[in-house]
């Protein structure tokens, strides 16, 4: 019986699953039909931590994915820092600080890529 959790190690009795970090490689976006994108630029200095969010979905959606930095138009010498979330259903999500506090709300539409701009 799985219980859906990825340990990424091999017991020997079953093997989970691993889910390596991206560390600011090239996204691929998962979107159309209900589904959507976010992409939020931030400060250099969140690189290494990760940017949460919250639906109004009932009940909420809460999904977090990493800051790093990402290659603009191809080039590795011409960064930004980014947290892309590839695949998020339509609705309306906020953007939260490191204590959960709503900063930016943002509207997400099926087929489309948003962004938030959380420099400081």
């Amino acid at each position: 019986m799985s219980t859906g959790i990825s340990t990424g190690m091999n017991t020997g009795m079953n093997t989970a699953e691993t889910h390596p970090h991206v560390h600011g490689g090239p996204p691929v976006l998962d979107i159309g039909g209900d589904v959507g994108a976010l992409v939020a630029t931030m400060d250099s200095c969140a690189v290494g931590t990760e940017l949460h969010l919250r639906s109004e979905h009932e009940p909420p959606i809460s999904i977090h994915t990493g800051v790093w930095n990402r290659a603009v138009a191809g080039r590795s010498q011409n960064v930004v820092s980014a947290a892309v979330f590839a695949e998020l259903l339509e609705g309306t999500y906020w953007a939260l600080d490191r204590d959960g506090n709503e900063l930016v709300c943002v509207d997400i539409r099926g087929g489309e890529s948003a962004s938030i701009d959380l420099r400081g």
